[in-house]
């Protein structure tokens, strides 16, 4: 998705509305892994995961807000099928094979999931993000690489 993809034609606003969205999505997929581990150790990391989702999609609305829009939780036709082909129906398919019971195939989606999200946001930041956007930006992607790196740790000690 990242290289790719033009954000030029789509609205900042409908960009964060997006990007809510998606953390969402992240959220709802680490709540679903608290539910299915035994591990304490993994439970206590996910959870860390799980909120840092709510961070940020917390971020992503109130930069809404400072615009003086109400977020809707929708997007646009064109965003959603992006949002549905990369991030929602992929989470759906998952969740409806079974696999998300496959410790080593759940974790390994995560880590592409947090993937898509960091090009996602290195695009938003490069192309739509206003100079006092850049530095929360920053911070955002730098903590879904570790995420991503969480996960990866996580796939070899999972049970």
């Amino acid at each position: 998705m990242g290289g790719g993809w033009n954000v030029g034609e789509f609205a900042a606003e409908d960009l964060f509305e997006m990007a809510a969205i998606v953390e969402q999505g992240g959220f709802d997929f680490y709540a679903r892994l608290i539910a299915r581990s035994t591990k304490p150790q993994v439970k206590n990391e996910l959870k860390f995961l799980r909120d840092e989702e709510a961070t940020h999609k917390s971020f992503f609305l109130e930069q809404l807000r400072k615009r003086g829009l109400t977020p809707k939780g929708k997007v646009s036709p064109a965003l959603r099928n992006l949002l549905d082909r990369e991030f929602l129906e992929p989470m759906e398919k998952i969740y409806a094979s079974g696999d998300v019971s496959d410790a080593d195939k759940t974790l390994a989606f995560g880590v592409a999931l947090e993937e898509k999200t960091i090009d996602f946001y290195t695009t938003l930041r490069s192309g739509k993000a206003a100079p006092e956007q850049a530095a929360d930006l920053d911070r955002i992607i730098a903590e879904e690489g570790q995420h991503k790196k969480k996960l990866g740790i996580m796939r070899s000690y999972w049970g």
